[in-house]
């Protein structure tokens, strides 16, 4: 079988080894337009930090050589003849028996009147926009980043680490976070945020932006802002334009259009990653997923079924996620409060903070809020934060929510217990919800 693969992110990268995994004798082709790959695409942040160098994120160069996986880098597909089962890339003809769609997203510019394009920077997955950015922060000293979510998040902290001593943070929603967090919870992070010297301008309603004398001023209602550097981050959007040239159905949120395996509207072609249309786990509607570990998921997905025949269906996103601001992890799962009533959901939300220690071993704090479906008594979403590791809590959320498990269940739950350790710190959130419940 010969399988070619378009794009060498997550996806990519996790759809090429599942192939390989379970066809020894495939013929795999990647084709990536970057001269770079390998590299763990959330993590150019952590080096512009100072945390870690470029040599530090990068997958073992040998995972390509070792399964045997031809990789063509610095190679743009520029046609998908589906009739002749056939691609273009670098101007040469390459057959294939299954494809895989895996190209990413491009970074969205927001339509703000006066962007020109000078000192102004977006982060994608493409390292070579980490490594520009790398030798371009060191320059300056004050910058606007438009968008507070993961992305605008990750850029602040590696500017105030880059010692920059006017940082704005502008959204247009009330809290950072928005797509996890409701302003409740982002409201504790954002104490610690502006104790390290960044001015949240949220919600922001930006007028126009201007270049003036070498400097930027985004234009506000209110005020003007004087920076260096603009950089938007309001988000991406899926790469769909091969697919598009190609006939590939599109879906209603711009991704490409995919069943439950993955395989779009083209049976032997499929899609994974940020290039396809998601859909939520619990309601079934559809969005848009961007994150590596969503990404991971379905290239393995894609490349389990056209390997094995459509066996594993991929049941949605639970849009969990997880970051580190000062200190401070911050996670969720599931459905924002805001989000659950606008799709209609009749929900009831608690917002606990409990000890995760005796007083004598630490006393850390984790906060957490539970939403629950009040017609179904199970849980919709889950937001978490504590200067502890938090991965095991939002594990235990993300599965409740995605299993549907009812709240009385979880509360009969037997969790371990050490004073060194601590008990379950969410069993007071859920019996609190229970009780409002009922």
């Amino acid at each position: 079988m010969k399988v070619c693969i378009i794009g060498a992110g997550a996806a990519g990268r996790s759809a090429s080894g599942r192939v390989r995994q379970l066809d020894e004798l495939a013929q795999i082709d990647v084709f990536s337009t970057q001269s770079e790959i390998g590299y763990a695409p959330c993590e150019p942040p952590f080096v512009l930090r100072g945390i870690a160098c470029w040599d530090d994120i990068f997958y073992p160069d040998n995972f390509f050589e070792n399964r045997n996986i031809t990789v063509h880098l610095s190679t743009e597909v520029t046609d998908i003849l589906r009739d002749e089962k056939r691609i273009i890339a670098g101007g040469k003809g390459y057959p294939y028996d299954k494809l895989i769609l895996s190209p990413g997203a491009i970074p969205s510019i927001p339509p703000i009147p006066g962007l020109d394009g000078k000192n102004e920077f977006t982060l994608s997955t493409n390292i070579a926009d980490g490594r520009a950015l790398e030798k371009i922060i060191p320059r300056y000293t004050s910058a606007a980043v438009i968008g507070a979510g993961a992305i605008g998040m990750e850029i602040t902290l590696a500017l105030i680490a880059g010692g920059y001593h006017e940082v704005y943070l502008l959204d247009m929603m009330e809290n950072i976070l928005p797509a996890g967090l409701d302003k409740d919870m982002a409201s504790k992070v954002e104490r610690v945020m502006q104790e390290k010297g960044i001015e949240l301008v949220l919600p922001a309603s930006i007028s126009s932006v201007k270049s003036e004398s070498g400097k930027k001023h985004v234009i506000l209602p209110d005020r003007e802002l004087e920076v260096d550097l603009i950089f938007l981050t309001t988000g991406a959007r899926p790469n769909v334009e091969l697919a598009q040239k190609a006939g590939i159905e599109i879906g209603e949120t711009g991704g490409i259009l995919v069943n439950q395996y993955l395989q779009t509207s083209d049976p032997d072609i499929y899609a994974a990653g940020d290039c396809l249309e998601n859909w939520d786990m619990m309601t079934g509607s559809k969005t848009r997923r961007l994150m590596v570990t969503t990404a991971g998921r379905t290239g393995g997905v894609a490349g389990e079924n056209l390997t094995k025949g459509n066996s594993t269906p991929y049941e949605g996103t639970l849009m969990t996620f997880v970051i580190e601001i000062f200190g401070n992890q911050i996670g969720a799962a599931g459905f924002t409060e805001r989000l659950a009533r606008e799709k209609g959901l009749d929900v009831v939300s608690v917002t606990v903070s409990s000890p995760t220690s005796r007083p004598h071993l630490g006393n850390k704090i984790l906060h957490h809020k539970l939403i629950a479906d009040r017609r179904t008594g199970t849980l919709v979403g889950a937001q978490v934060i504590s200067e502890e590791i938090i991965r095991g809590t939002l594990n235990e959320l993300s599965l409740a929510i995605s299993e549907k498990v009812p709240l009385h269940r979880l509360a009969l739950l037997e969790t371990p217990y050490s004073p060194a350790v601590g008990r379950d710190p969410i069993e007071d959130g859920i019996r609190e919800l229970i009780h409002r419940l009922d």
